[in-house]
């Protein structure tokens, strides 16, 4: 199934685009043009209210052939959260947003990180990612998660929920079994991993995986 990348209008930098891929589905989030146009970067779409692309802008985009949907300014959803529920009806298999985290709008990122949550539900992978962090959602149902060592220093494991119970980590600097981890106690912060693959595993809550480099 297709991956489908939603660049959206955060902090982006040249490097984070080398993560698109020929046969990815892309849609840019307002703002998100930008750097696509000036890397000359195809995409299938724009989208958004385009409070930061000028009239003139919208223009020629349309008239490079480019489908773009203006959105209203007052409406019940975010920019990004269309651009996933576009994804998500259309049948993609993979989500990656790019320019989600960053700016002067903390509330759009934290917002951009619970979208998460709405990708998983779906069934649907789903991951945040620029040069410096990539954040996915692990939900604690028994199942394991993979953490492969790489070229991120440092994991932190940030409960969502109020709980989560009965963690196990095997393969981290600092190893636990059936630990309880609480959303008001940020000791999952900076683990480490140490073997090839790290695995993660619950019974129940739901944690945001944080990997990232200084």
């Amino acid at each position: 199934m297709k991956r489908w990348v939603i660049v959206a209008g955060g902090d982006l930098e040249p490097a984070d685009l080398k993560e698109l891929r020929r046969e990815d589905r892309v849609i840019a989030v307002d703002g998100g043009v930008l750097p696509l146009l000036k890397a000359e970067l195809p995409f299938d779409r724009a989208v958004g209210d385009f409070d930061t692309l000028s009239g003139e802008g919208v223009l020629a985009l349309k008239k490079r052939g480019i489908r773009v949907e203006e959105l209203p300014a007052e409406k019940d959803v975010t920019d990004t959260q269309y651009a996933v529920e576009q994804a998500l009806a259309e049948g993609a298999g993979e989500i990656l947003i790019l320019g989600a985290l960053g700016g002067s709008r903390f509330d759009h990122s934290l917002a951009n990180v619970f979208l998460l949550e709405k990708v998983e539900s779906a069934g649907v992978r789903g991951e945040i990612r620029n040069s410096h962090n990539r954040l996915r959602l692990y939900t604690g149902n028994g199942r394991e998660m993979i953490v492969e060592r790489g070229p991120f220093q440092y994991v932190s494991l940030l409960p969502l929920s109020e709980r989560v119970e009965d963690l196990h980590l095997k393969g981290f600097r600092y190893p636990l079994a059936g630990a309880t981890l609480l959303r008001s106690d940020p000791m999952g912060i900076s683990n480490k991993v140490i073997a090839p693959r790290a695995t993660i595993r619950a019974s129940s809550g739901r944690l945001l995986v944080v990997e990232s480099s200084d």
